[in-house]
């Protein structure tokens, strides 16, 4: 244990010696609030984070690294929890570059795997990768990737990740290709070895070409619950990016999302203990917990194993024993889910300046990410939904106030400001006409948009939480306040 803490060290040591060497980027993204713990975090996570924002070279453009600080390097996984924080930051280049690689490297010869890891240089790091027939790779990646490419698509309204033929060419792999090498298939994955598609018999990382889990110490299984969940997920954004002429496969793709969420539902759930198996084995027992990726995810449905999973990622006696990198994802997942107390005692307890490895990448975006989407609730709308951003206060009090300033969505500079649940404030600062929608906790009659009373919407939101809400059209330069 000694040894690994030393190394991790020395591999931090390394990475901010690069830095050095690298000016860090700048963001226009600002908070403040009343609460100046909360001020504190942000600033620090702003910092941290663009501590490892890279410039590249004229043959690999910009990136940040996303894996083990002195790597050099950014992974599928990390990137793909990144890029949430990494685009309130403005590193939108970054992220694009990033997943475009990723989605280039998806080759016929690693049966669509992409790569797993890449390097500063634009190379498969060889930290990973010894050649197509030995590398490592989780499986629920390609999903991953495929999910957050659809969601930076959301976010900047840039059509070439739709329209990008490396783009266009991974979705259609991903949801047809991969899925059949891997025997990924609802009627199939019940079935299949750990290890599929095994071309040589020993090797550096034969054994790990394509763990069917982000799970990766044990190997008594033959998938994890979060690989349903990623591959749901994907399978849901792939509805929304889906060309027009691809109907036919648009459908196939959602009969096949809804098998596999029942699968989930069915074999992923313990009704012992009420949460989520982690991993699956071959007589379909499972162990270990998936909960917070299968909420991340948005994967879970039913309404009793949902709360049982909150419930379970709540508890201390979870948070407060996982690693890092799994930590990281839930302050976000308890914020979107009504668990407001709970996200922000993790939230605190994972940007610590006592905390083991907070130094480790994904924690300073994933704290951002959290910050913006979370405790702000800024959402973009999906590219089918009539408003641009949303927006839903999630302060601990009414007598909280924040604003969160400096943010791109789209063509448009906002600024964001809450009193508490009851008043926000939403300037548009540069960009053409905002549509915005202003989401309010509970069920309400009626809200005011600068003063004057509008009748409001009501919903329930995919995470089963009660909101109230009104559109509204904020003009260029203008303010505009809506309140309970």
């Amino acid at each position: 244990m000694k040894i690994r803490y030393f190394l991790f060290v020395l591999l931090f040591a390394v990475s901010q010696l690069v830095a050095a060497q690298q000016p860090a980027s700048s963001s226009p993204l600002s908070f403040t609030s009343s609460n100046p713990s909360l001020v504190q975090t942000f600033e620090w996570a702003k910092s941290q984070a663009l501590v490892y924002s890279r410039s590249g070279s004229k043959t690999m453009g910009p990136w940040y690294e996303a894996a083990l600080p002195g790597r050099n390097a950014f992974c599928m996984r990390d990137v793909s929890h990144q890029t949430e924080g990494g685009a309130a930051l403005g590193l939108f280049a970054a992220n694009r570059n990033m997943l475009g690689r990723f989605a280039q490297s998806a080759a016929k010869s690693r049966d669509w795997a992409a790569y797993w890891e890449i390097d500063g240089e634009g190379h498969p790091s060889t930290a990973d990768y010894v050649s197509d027939t030995d590398f490592w790779f989780n499986l629920p990646a390609n999903f991953d990737v495929f999910d957050a490419t659809v969601r930076m698509w959301r976010w900047t309204g840039d059509n070439s990740y739709r329209n990008d033929p490396a783009f266009q060419r991974f979705f259609q792999v991903t949801m047809s290709d991969y899925i059949k090498a891997w025997q990924l298939e609802p009627d199939v994955i019940t079935k299949r070895p750990r290890i599929a598609n095994q071309r040589q018999a020993e090797g550096r990382f034969v054994h790990s070409r394509g763990i069917p889990s982000y799970t990766e110490g044990s190997k008594d299984f033959v998938f994890g619950t979060d690989l349903l969940a990623a591959e749901y997920r994907a399978m849901r954004s792939f509805d929304e990016i889906a060309a027009a002429d691809e109907e036919e496969s648009t459908h196939t793709v959602q009969r096949n999302a809804g098998d596999i969420q029942s699968l989930l539902e069915k074999v992923g759930w313990s009704e012992q203990d009420h949460h989520y198996f982690g991993t699956i084995r071959k007589d379909l027992s499972g162990y270990g917990s998936a909960d917070t990726l299968v909420l991340y995810f948005g994967a879970a449905k039913n309404p009793a194993h949902i709360r049982g999973a909150l419930d379970y990622i709540s508890s201390p006696a979870y948070w407060s024993k996982i690693n890092i990198e799994e930590e990281s994802y839930v302050p976000l997942t308890l914020f979107r889910y009504g668990r407001t107390e709970a996200a922000y005692q993790v939230l605190a307890d994972i940007s610590s300046p006592g905390k083991n490895r907070r130094e480790y990448p994904e924690v300073s975006y994933a704290v951002i990410e959290a910050i913006v989407s979370g405790v702000m609730g800024v959402s973009p709308g999906h590219m089918n939904e009539k408003f641009d951003v949303s927006t839903i206060s999630r302060l601990p009090t009414d007598n909280d106030r924040a604003t969160l300033s400096g943010l791109s969505i789209r063509q448009n500079l906002i600024d964001v400001a809450h009193t508490g649940g009851s008043t926000t404030r939403l300037k548009n600062s540069s960009g053409p006409a905002l549509r915005w929608r202003a989401e309010f906790a509970g069920a309400l009659d009626s809200l005011k948009v600068d003063g004057k009373k509008v009748p409001a919407s009501q919903a329930t939101t995919e995470e089963g939480i009660v909101i109230s809400w009104t559109d509204v059209t904020v003009s260029p330069a203008a303010v505009v306040v809506v309140s309970r």
